[in-house]
């Protein structure tokens, strides 16, 4: 009798494990990112390819980092200048609280520190000049992953840049997959 519960004590141990594994662990994710801004009364679209990686610590809490790197530029006019502007990075580090709506479904809400690098390019009269600034400051958002099973997935979500005098709002969608 007594190996029998053992037994069973075990077993039961065995099939509960996985659930809990899926609970926590490292993920990662890339995908596409649209920014959208009003910067100095200029509004501009930038496009990015982004990642994410993250650690899941407890069912309801994760860190992630992110990576972008600008892949749609914008021209706009200033003054009767044409300038041309992009992203050259952005990269960041967020705490992320999270709640299982099912087990495919994910929302979560996510803040962090911040540090891009937007370079602008003008031409007039024969002469280009460039001029590029990095500066920090905070993203905040929230988002949703819907996984397909137990490893891949898609996630998307809506970030607010505040970097000193640059404000943008960004949309991603990206396929997530869960290590």
């Amino acid at each position: 009798m007594k190996r029998t519960i053992v037994s069973v004590s075990l077993l039961a141990m065995g099939m509960a494990l996985p659930a809990v594994a899926q609970d926590t662990g490292f993920y990662g994710d890339v995908g596409y990112t649209h920014f959208s801004s009003d910067s100095d009364g200029e509004d501009f679209d930038l496009g990015a390819i982004t990642g994410h990686g993250g650690l899941v610590f407890a069912p309801n809490f994760a860190v992630e980092g992110e990576i972008s790197v600008g892949v749609v530029d914008e021209d706009v006019s200033v003054g009767g200048t044409d300038v041309s502007v992009n992203l050259n990075y952005l990269i960041g580090a967020y705490g992320r609280a999270q709640l299982p709506v099912t087990e495919q479904l994910t929302l979560f809400a996510r803040a962090g520190l911040v540090n891009g690098e937007i370079e602008a390019e003008a031409s007039g009269g024969g002469v280009t000049v460039s001029d590029s600034d990095s500066e920090t400051g905070a993203g905040y958002g929230v988002g949703g992953e819907f996984m397909f099973d137990a490893v891949n997935g898609v996630r998307f979500d809506y970030t607010r840049y505040d970097i000193e005098d640059l404000e943008a709002d960004a949309f991603t969608i990206a396929y997530k997959r869960r290590f």
